[in-house]
C-alpha cells in the first residue's frame, strides 16, 4: 500500500507543479498585452520619427505688376507712290536750248509725247525735259500739259544770251552806170555775242564772226530794203535791230 500512496503523492505534487507553470504563463501572457495595449483614459505618447533635415526656402516676393498703359501702335500709312513729274506738248513744238523763244531750236516735239520733267523756270512757263539720257531741252507753250510734282523740280537759271547792238546804221550807194546798188551797214560790239547774222528783207544773207561791227552788201536796185543785224551766241540771239534803205531807181 506504501507504494501506491508514494505514487499517488507524486503524483499530486506533478499536478501542482503543472498548475503553477500553467499560472506563471497565464501571468506572463496577461503582463505582456497589458503593455501593448493602451487602457482606456490613458494618452499615448508618439514619440516622432527622425526625418532628414530640408533646407528652408525664403519666399520671394512677385514682382508688382506696374499699372503703366501701354501706347497703342501707331498706324504707319502707306507709302504713296511718288508720280514722275512730266510734260507733254498740247501741239507741236520746238524744244529749244533755254526758256524762251529767242534761244536755239535743239529739236521738234510731236504733241500728246510724255517727257521727264528735271527744272523749271521761275515763271512756270518752260520745263527742262530729259529728251535722252544725255540731252536736255527746254519746252513751253500755253497748251502744254503736266502731270506730277512738277512745281518740286528744280528752280533753274537760264543760261546767258548776248545783248543787243546798241547803234545800227547803213551807208548806201546808188550807181546807174554801172546799174549797182551798195548797202554799208555798221553797229557797235553787243556784250555776250559769238557772232552776228545779218538779214534783208527778213531772209539771212551772211554770218559774221565776233569781232565783226561792219558789213556791205551788192543790193537789189529797185527794191526798198530792210536789213537787220543779229547778235548770237552758243544758247540763242538778242533781239534784232532794224534799219530801212530805200530802192535806187
Amino acid at each position: 500500500m506504501v507504494p501506491t500512496l508514494g505514487r499517488w503523492i507524486m503524483n499530486q505534487r506533478m499536478i501542482f507543479y503543472k498548475l503553477i507553470g500553467i499560472s506563471l504563463a497565464g501571468a506572463f501572457i496577461l503582463t505582456s498585452c497589458n503593455a501593448a495595449v493602451t487602457p482606456p483614459g490613458a494618452t499615448a505618447t508618439i514619440m516622432p520619427s527622425p526625418s532628414p533635415q530640408t533646407p528652408t526656402a525664403t519666399a520671394t516676393a512677385a514682382p508688382v505688376a506696374t499699372d503703366t498703359a501701354t501706347p497703342a501702335p501707331t498706324a504707319t500709312p502707306a507709302p504713296t507712290a511718288q508720280l514722275t513729274p512730266q510734260a507733254n506738248p498740247g501741239m507741236n513744238a520746238y524744244c529749244r536750248k533755254g526758256p524762251g523763244t529767242d534761244y536755239f531750236e535743239v529739236t521738234y516735239l510731236q504733241a500728246g509725247n510724255n517727257y521727264t520733267v528735271v527744272g523749271r523756270d521761275g515763271q512756270g512757263k518752260w520745263w527742262l525735259i530729259q529728251l535722252t539720257p544725255t540731252i536736255t531741252c527746254w519746252m513751253g507753250d500755253p497748251t502744254t500739259v503736266t502731270q506730277g510734282p512738277v512745281d518740286q523740280a528744280p528752280l533753274l537759271l537760264a543760261p546767258p544770251l548776248p545783248s543787243s547792238t546798241s547803234s545800227f546804221a547803213e551807208t548806201s550807194h546808188c550807181d546807174s552806170v554801172q546799174n549797182t546798188m551798195t548797202v554799208t551797214l555798221t553797229w557797235v560790239s553787243a556784250q555776250g555775242e559769238t557772232g552776228y547774222n545779218i538779214y534783208r528783207n527778213g531772209t539771212l544773207i551772211t554770218k559774221l564772226g565776233q569781232t565783226a561791227i561792219s558789213y556791205t552788201d551788192n543790193a537789189p536796185r529797185m527794191v526798198d530794203l530792210k536789213y537787220q543785224v543779229e547778235p548770237i551766241n552758243d544758247y540763242g540771239a538778242a533781239p534784232r535791230q532794224t534799219i530801212k534803205v530805200s530802192g535806187c531807181f
